[in-house]
């Protein structure tokens, strides 16, 4: 076992540097980053002058694997809070409020007769892309028509179904 001396951190800097840098950069894939992991390694190492060491190499890279693990629980508790903080603008809403049900109820209904109030063709066109989850070239094949006249009449649906909407508050 041995306690790192400065020189010996110095050596170790200039024998695994390269190494780290690769290693973090396969994981991180940020140059800028991955040089600041690498000097989080040895500023880590220098800290714990008192750590006694069996394989230096070995312990080097054990930091450099517990600071990959405490960034990605850093960025996993950063994107908890974004998400959380996102959707707190919704806390106050009640989704089974009855003016909100209501609301969505009319819409749903000027949707469907203003679904049933587009040409035959274009109806079906629609229905099939949107309702049933067919792809454009199917339909296209079906109806004898190019992706193109499908595309023009998926459109003309939503404009009109947008139309009928009218706009929201």
């Amino acid at each position: 076992m041995i306690t790192p001396s400065a020189d010996d951190l110095s050596d170790l800097d200039r024998r695994l540097r390269p190494a780290l840098l690769s290693f973090f950069m396969r994981r991180v894939g940020n140059r800028a980053e991955a040089e600041d992991l690498v000097q989080e390694v040895f500023v880590r190492i220098a800290r714990s002058a008192s750590t006694r060491m069996k394989s230096a190499d070995a312990y080097i890279f054990q930091v450099a694997a517990n600071l990959l693990r405490d960034r990605a629980r850093r960025e996993k508790v950063r994107a908890d809070y974004h998400d959380e903080v996102r959707l707190a603008g919704d806390v106050d809403v009640d989704p089974l409020d009855p003016y909100r049900i209501t609301v969505a109820r009319e819409e749903l209904t000027v949707l469907i007769s203003g679904i049933a109030d587009l040409p035959e063709k274009t109806r079906r066109i629609f229905t099939l892309y949107r309702l049933e989850n067919i792809d454009k070239r199917t339909i296209a094949d079906c109806f004898s028509l190019s992706v193109r006249s499908v595309e023009l009449h998926i459109q003309r649906a939503l404009e009109t179904l947008a139309e009928r909407l009218g706009p929201k508050p």
